[in-house]
Parts: C-alpha cells; structure tokens; sequence
C-alpha cells in the first residue's frame, strides 16, 4: 500500500526473487504493480468550491534491481512455547517506475527510481518466511505539462508491504 502521498493513493502488488550469495548479503529483483488513485484531499480540491485538479500522478508499476544487507539474524520466544527465526535487513537499489496523471489527458510519466527500504522476516517453517517492509522510492519525473519550466519533479514513493516469501 502507498498511503502516505498527499493526492493519490495505491494498492500495490509485488512479487520479488532473491539471490543470496552470502547468508547476510543478496540480489533481489522487486516488480511491482498497482493503481493510483485520487485521494480524498485531491478530489476536495478538484471540487466546485476550488475548481483546481492538481498536477498528481498515481502509481501504476516499477521494476528495481536491489542489494540486500541482513546484518541481524536472532531468534525470539513466543510465550515460551514457540521459537522464531528472524532477520533484520536494509536494501537498496534502482530502476524504473511508470505512474499516469490523475489529470483528463491521463498522460504517462517513465522515470528513474532509487529505492531504500528496511524490513524484516519472520521464518515460519522450513521454508516459508512472513516479510514485513517500508520501502521509499525516489522518483525522478519529468512532467511536460507544468507550468514550472523545468517540469523535473523528486517524487517519494513510500509503501508499506507485508507477504509471504517461499525460499528454495
């Protein structure tokens, strides 16, 4: 989920794959995919009393190559019955993400990204992980329809995601 613009709002999917060539160290590929939509602010400021549609895009995909760094590896009792394996890590990495404007013309936007996040996973079985993540990508994004004449815009797109990882 991206909840945290001030215009838009979008459920996301992604699916990731992982390499790890060391037990702390990794290469993973992150594709995601979502719809962004007006949020309750960017349709309040679109209505009759203020009559303005800002100029907002709303996320629709990316694909990221990133680095992944696990420095904690640690188990914790829960409620002395259950022991969980779970680690700590960072990633970062680049890519490419495609977001729509929210405006009528609905114009498209393909721009580079650079992605930092933090997470964790919980280990759950032999080969099954809970994997928890906050992830902030850095949009670099070119609007040719703005006013502003250099129309080159750092955008964050920070998400919140929670999902299952299978490892083999």
């Amino acid at each position: 989920l991206m909840p945290f613009d001030a215009y838009t709002i979008a459920p996301v999917g992604a699916g990731t794959m992982a390499y790890h060539f060391r037990e702390d160290m990794g290469i993973e590929g992150v594709f995601m995919g979502g719809y962004g939509m007006k949020s309750g602010t960017y349709k309040e400021l679109e209505s009759p009393p203020y009559g303005v549609a800002p100029d907002a895009y709303g996320f629709l995909g990316s694909a990221m190559i990133d680095f992944q760094y696990s420095p904690i590896y640690a188990k914790m009792n829960v409620a002395g019955k259950r022991i969980f394996h779970h680690d700590i890590f960072v990633t970062g990495g680049m890519g490419m993400t495609l977001e729509q404007a929210l405006q009528p013309d609905a114009s498209k936007a393909f721009s580079p990204t650079f992605g930092l996040g933090i997470g964790m996973r919980i280990f759950t079985g032999k080969d099954m992980t809970i994997r928890l993540q906050l992830r902030d990508d850095f949009v670099i994004q070119n609007r040719s329809k703005t006013a502003d004449k250099q129309g080159t815009f750092l955008k964050q797109n920070v998400s919140f995601m929670v999902g299952f990882s299978k490892l083999g």
